[in-house]
């Protein structure tokens, strides 16, 4: 099918008949493409004009964010706390896993649950 560009439409056994088509008639793709091309140019002018994007320079005033307060920071970066007193439940779990190793676990009898569990698995996770 061919589409004149003064609008009137061509199609069927005419379209077919004709050896030569005039230079004022586009295929039917030629019109999408060119309407797909005006389309995108519209498209990415609106999202240029109404982006949120700062055009102009940033004040130097400020740090430019490379440093945060000491609250802030301590809210992102959790410290490690000093070892303190476990809990039942973290000894009990320490123990299970202690016991699946023969040394670890004997070991666990005569040094004591935390020096066995660090000697084979490293620091303890809690």
């Amino acid at each position: 099918m061919y589409i004149c560009v003064s609008g009137k439409k061509l199609g069927g056994k005419d379209a077919s008949r004709s050896k030569s088509l005039p230079d004022n008639l586009l295929t039917v793709t030629e019109a999408a493409m060119k309407t797909l091309v005006v389309l995108f140019v519209c498209t990415v002018a609106v999202v240029c004009v109404t982006s949120d994007a700062a055009t102009g320079p940033q004040p130097a005033s400020e740090d430019a964010g490379m440093f945060v307060e000491r609250q802030q920071a301590s809210a992102v970066v959790r410290q490690k706390r000093a070892p303190g007193e476990l809990t039942l439940t973290q000894l009990e779990s320490l123990m299970e896993v202690c016991e699946a190793n023969l040394a670890c676990e004997d070991m666990m009898d005569t040094e004591g649950i935390i020096a066995a569990y660090t000697a084979y698995y490293g620091p303890i996770p809690y």
